[in-house]
């Protein structure tokens, strides 16, 4: 059904009319940023100023025994000479109480006492035959007490060695012109610090920290509320009913609802940003205003320091924040639309924030920098373009705009999707309020078993595996087994075998049908040897290409050669390498996974969906290069377990295909199977094809995906099919 755009617009007014009257969004995205930061920012500039203030007290244990010159002490011997110190400020902060060398001072236990008590916040004990030391040439020890679990005597005890520090040059000066030596004597190379940053350049770097972070938290939490609010509120307030008898769609009603929380989302985000900037101006005025010389290079590279970003930054930063915004209403709308009641909702705000906190603090890494594949992830690609437009690297920026932006986009549509499928479903709407209990639950899954998982337990069933696999990994690895043959073997039938086969058996009626355990025409399992040989070229150009864009590490390489140098034997590595991960695999996405999404998805939803999991799998099974051929091998494995009803040929594609790559990297290997395989690879070592054997594997791949896409024939029934579950037609 098309969408009319009428009704959006009438949903649209209505739902922001709405909002405009709730007092706590209008708190959130209008109220909450016009005090926050100028809070936040003054705030921390008083409460540093005001811990600069404060005096810290340093005893000093034989002050008697200092000698005249040079001097350690100002001449009212309450303080540090002012020479020591950059400014006279500085020496101002700490004060000197003297006592005796003598009595219970020189006791470490009172002296321990006294430090811990606050009583000093450093305690210098100097020896008494101090002058004697400097004089014959020799390196006295000067001992401090201080306590580095209070803040206050670690910074006091820092700033101590600071003094002494400057009070040794100052003894080292007098000595070299005593003994007529040159200063370049104790120093024979001097590092001198260029610092090339501009202050503008140094105010981009603090910015570029705390934009991006603000700027994405607030977008989320503008999305959220409001989204909560039109969806969980209006269930609570029984306008829902109401509004699902309008003459406009569901998929219109959510449109209205997203443009909505996208609006409060990016006015939210906009607001903040706005004052950010203004605050950022008025404290940069501030500074200049009260520095010590008004107008001299140092106040003005301390206001070029707090001045926010440009406007044609803020222009790219206010582009990008379009798709974002997109992405997070889109999100927020499809989770607030499960939740019963406002109470509900909120209990959503924590995960969400639980998985969005590490993407975004991810960014804060000073080795994190912006490429193809951080781009490709959700938020920290946005966050990071957002840090680079802010430090000025326009270049670097608009390299990756596009690959940051269209998955963005691609993922708010995704979310969008979802929150439409989720308004279509009745037992989502209009969900009553219910009591958990376990045991009823866990009876219920074994006494009502459906034929096939639902959509539920099959997210469940890939949860368990990667679960499994991450503990029985990091087992392996602590007794030093992970390389081995056994590990390797066990690794796959223990986590990816095992969970769907035991909640096949537990949770179905019918595990055959949930597994497809049937033999399938013979055709099948022909496409599925003819499919294997021809995408294969493919999959090795794709993966090298990959590779360009996403570099495999040098320790993996190592890691793979030592696991293929540790089997040496071919039909091991097959073993190991093909047949294990193809009969485990299949069961687990063909098979139970694809069963539960079909369960609760169109087909060809399922397909992708099982096929990303897929994807998923091997990120965490080897490493992130593999995303996305397993995905893409995925979607055919998908289709042709569908069109089969069976999983005999994806797993017969899965061997051949995992197989060829271990047979011929065994072959090239050989002296002699290199120089054979010269008229097969134009490059033997990464085991690229040549331009001919491409073409005609892409000409014969999309040869039979086309038959395969538009197969119209039933083929053999297994016996606990029903006529109305054979798929007929296009996926």
């Amino acid at each position: 059904m098309p969408i009319r755009w009428p009704n959006v617009w009438v949903i649209f007014r209505r739902e922001v009319r709405d909002q405009l009257r709730d007092r706590r969004t209008l708190f959130m995205i209008f109220v909450l940023p016009m005090f926050l930061y100028p809070i936040l920012i003054f705030g921390a500039a008083q409460m540093r100023a005001s811990s600069d203030a404060k005096t810290r007290t340093v005893v000093i244990v034989g002050a008697e025994f200092l000698p005249s010159e040079p001097p350690l002490l100002n001449e009212a011997r309450d303080g540090f000479n002012p020479a020591l110190f950059d400014t006279p400020t500085e020496g101002q902060r700490l004060a000197v109480k003297i006592e005796k060398g003598e009595g219970r001072w020189l006791e470490p236990q009172f002296r321990e006492r006294a430090t811990r008590q606050g009583a000093a916040d450093a305690v210098v004990t100097l020896p008494a035959d101090l002058r004697r030391q400097i004089e014959q040439r020799e390196a006295p020890q000067i001992a401090i007490d201080y306590d580095s679990a209070n803040e206050r005597s670690e910074r006091t005890f820092l700033r101590l060695k600071e003094v002494l520090a400057r009070w040794q040059r100052a003894l080292l000066s007098r000595r070299l012109a005593a003994d007529a030596l040159p200063p370049s004597y104790t120093e024979p190379i001097k590092v001198k610090p260029v610092d090339v940053a501009t202050p503008a350049e140094l105010g981009s770097s603090i910015w570029s920290r705390l934009f991006p972070f603000l700027l994405v938290m607030m977008s989320l939490t503008g999305a959220f509320y409001p989204a909560v609010d039109i969806c969980a509120g209006e269930k609570e307030r029984g306008t829902m009913e109401t509004l699902l008898i309008s003459p406009a769609s569901r998929a219109e009603i959510v449109l209205g609802k997203f443009f909505t929380v996208m609006l409060a989302s990016m006015t939210t985000a906009l607001l903040n940003l706005a004052c950010m900037a203004l605050t950022g101006l008025r404290l940069a005025q501030q500074v200049g205003a009260t520095a010590p010389v008004p107008g001299s290079p140092a106040a003005r590279r301390a206001v070029a320091m707090l001045a926010p970003p440009s406007f044609t930054t803020a222009f790219w930063i206010v582009l990008l924040l379009i798709p974002l915004a997109a992405f997070f209403s889109a999100l927020c709308l499809a989770l607030a639309v499960l939740a019963r009641s406002m109470k509900e909702g909120q209990y959503y705000m924590t995960p969400l924030y639980m998985v969005c906190l590490p993407l975004m603090l991810l960014t804060l890494a000073p080795e994190v920098e912006l490429n193809l594949f951080y781009s490709l992830v959700p938020i920290t690609g946005v966050a990071l373009l957002l840090k680079t437009l802010i430090l000025g690297d326009y270049v670097t920026a608009g390299r990756f705009f596009l690959p940051v932006l269209v998955p963005t986009v691609i993922y708010g549509a995704v979310a969008l999707r979802w929150a439409i499928d989720q308004f279509q479903r009745e037992d989502v709407l209009f969900r009553e309020a219910e009591r958990f209990d376990l045991r009823a639950w866990v009876r219920h899954l074994l006494r009502d078993k459906e034929p096939i998982p639902t959509g539920g337990e099959a997210l469940l069933c890939f949860a368990l595996m990667i679960s499994v696999t991450w503990f029985l990994v990091q087992y392996l690895d602590s007794l030093g087994l992970s390389a081995s043959a056994r590990a390797m073997a066990a690794v796959p039938i223990a986590s990816v075998l095992t969970p769907p086969l035991a909640m096949a058996f537990l949770l179905t009626s019918a595990p055959r049908r949930t597994l497809r355990l049937y033999w399938p025409a013979p055709r099948y399992l022909a496409l599925a040897v003819g499919l294997a040989l021809a995408v294969n070229p493919l999959v090795n150009e794709l993966a090298y290409q990959v590779q360009i864009y996403f570099p495999v590490s040098q320790t993996f390489k190592e890691a793979l050669g030592h696991v293929m140098g540790t089997h040496p034997q071919l039909w091991t590595s097959l073993l190991l390498l093909a047949v294990v991960p193809a009969v485990c695999e299949e069961v687990a996405f063909r098979g139970y996974i694809l069963s539960g999404l079909e369960h609760a998805y169109r087909r060809r939803t399922a397909i992708l969906l099982s096929a990303l999991l897929f994807g998923i799998i091997h990120v965490l099974l080897s490493l992130f290069q593999q995303l996305f051929n397993a995905t893409l091998l995925g979607l055919v494995l998908g289709l042709l377990a569908v069109r089969s009803r069976s999983l005999l040929p994806g797993i017969v594609f899965h061997m051949i295909n995992n197989g060829l790559a271990v047979a011929m990297g065994a072959w090239v290997a050989t002296s002699a199977g290199r120089q054979a395989a010269s008229w097969l690879y134009r490059d033997v070592d990464q085991g690229l094809y040549h331009g001919a054997v491409l073409a005609i594997g892409l000409l014969a791949s999309a040869m039979l995906l086309r038959w395969l896409v538009r197969d119209r024939t039933a083929g053999e029934l297994p016996g606990d099919w029903s006529p109305r579950e054979v798929p007929a037609g296009p996926v």
